[in-house]
């Protein structure tokens, strides 16, 4: 637990240098508060997108003139009352794109800066479920609220970090964010008398998986415009939360594996197999194979069934550095044309999947100045990319 002193929240001055912000994907839509909503009943902003709450709270955006680079231009700003109710109060909430893969960890964080009494404590907290948490009403029954204790105070500014971490039952599909407020019990304190009001600023929320390899669901974009497209405030939206504990937009099926989020597919690795043909498999100062070139060939890419597994073929030519380059380029690229024609005569692989690389004298593999250090460099390399079973 901790307490809250009396804090500007309009002027949103202060660093968040050591507020370290995940990479990875953030599974709340609209977490910064950036998407403006527009009603339907006035026409006019006046809420974010995919964010919800209920009559008893009054939602304002706030616009951030300094720190945009950490805050973004726009912050949630949350007013209501409290009357010595020390259960979970809702603030907002949000409806998940993405339905939760069951007995996996998650991460909920956010930022927090608070206006109240200094008598009283105030804990962030958070309800995960079926529906939007709304007190002593019967879908919320089950529902099981939590309080945030991993806190930490950003030095130099006003505002909190916070972090939850839960496992999940693969039935959620609302987020509620709240608080727990109580009185400060130190002694010498007087009780306090009258309704007291909360005053809060929101910013940078986030759900992220603790997997690495877990991504959004292939409908999340889907998912994600129809929620944005729920255009109402005011009197729609809280008799939907307060009747029924959702919002009029039934269309996402938990339990469709399209709607829960997934493990993104591994890429198997490349491995890779070099083929080498000397000079002496050519004939002289030409591209033609010889019979022993096509021999060694056969072997490799036919009689042991090597190229089920091949993703891509780069075929490169080099030569000596005796004679022009234009003509060692030339000579270079015949040699791979040689030894392509071949694999496509054979039906080793289909074209579009081979590459040449032709050249000439610029890549060699020994000195140029012998006899053996030429012959070295006389060669075509067949480097074969191949797909890991």
């Amino acid at each position: 637990m901790y307490k809250r002193y009396a804090v500007a929240i309009i002027i949103l001055l202060f660093v968040l240098l050591q507020v370290k912000l995940t990479a990875q994907t953030n599974l709340l839509l609209n977490g910064g508060f950036e998407e403006i909503n527009t009603c339907t009943e006035y026409n006019a902003e006046c809420g974010v997108e995919a964010w919800f709450y209920l009559k008893d709270v009054q939602a304002q955006m706030l616009s951030n003139e300094t720190n945009q680079k950490l805050l973004g231009k726009n912050s949630f700003g949350i007013f209501y009352s409290w009357n010595y109710y020390r259960k979970f109060t809702p603030v907002i909430g949000t409806i998940l794109s993405c339905g939760l893969q069951q007995n996996k960890k998650y991460v909920f964080k956010g930022l927090l800066s608070a206006r109240i009494n200094s008598k009283l404590n105030l804990r962030p907290g958070i309800c995960l479920g079926d529906y939007f948490y709304v007190p002593n009403r019967h879908f919320s029954k089950n529902l099981l609220p939590d309080s945030i204790t991993n806190i930490r105070s950003i030095p130099n500014s006003a505002f909190y970090s916070f972090e939850y971490i839960f496992t999940a039952t693969g039935s959620e599909q609302y987020l509620t964010f709240g608080t727990f407020i109580s009185e400060d019990t130190v002694a010498g304190k007087k009780t306090l008398a009258g309704t007291q009001t909360v005053a809060l600023v929101l910013d940078n929320f986030e759900l992220t998986p603790v997997d690495e390899k877990e991504i959004p669901c292939p409908a999340s974009e889907e998912n994600k415009n129809k929620i944005f497209a729920y255009n109402y405030r005011h009197k729609e939206m809280d008799y939907s939360l307060f009747g029924k504990g959702k919002l009029n937009i039934a269309f996402i099926n938990y339990t469709d594996t399209n709607n829960k989020t997934t493990i993104k597919p591994v890429v198997l690795p490349i491995r890779t197999d070099t083929l080498k043909l000397d000079d002496v498999l050519f004939d002289f100062n030409k591209a033609e194979l010889k019979a022993s070139a096509i021999s060694i060939l056969f072997n490799y890419f036919l009689s042991n069934n090597q190229n089920k597994s091949i993703d891509s073929i780069y075929i490169e030519g080099h030569t000596d550095s005796i004679g022009s380059d234009k003509r060692n380029l030339l000579l270079s690229m015949q040699r791979c044309e040689s030894v392509k024609n071949w694999m496509i005569n054979n039906n080793i692989i289909n074209t579009e999947k081979m590459y040449i690389r032709p050249y000439g004298k610029k890549r060699p593999v020994a000195s140029n100045k012998t006899a053996e250090g030429r012959s070295l460099n006389r060669r075509v390399e067949i480097i074969i990319f191949r797909r890991k079973t």
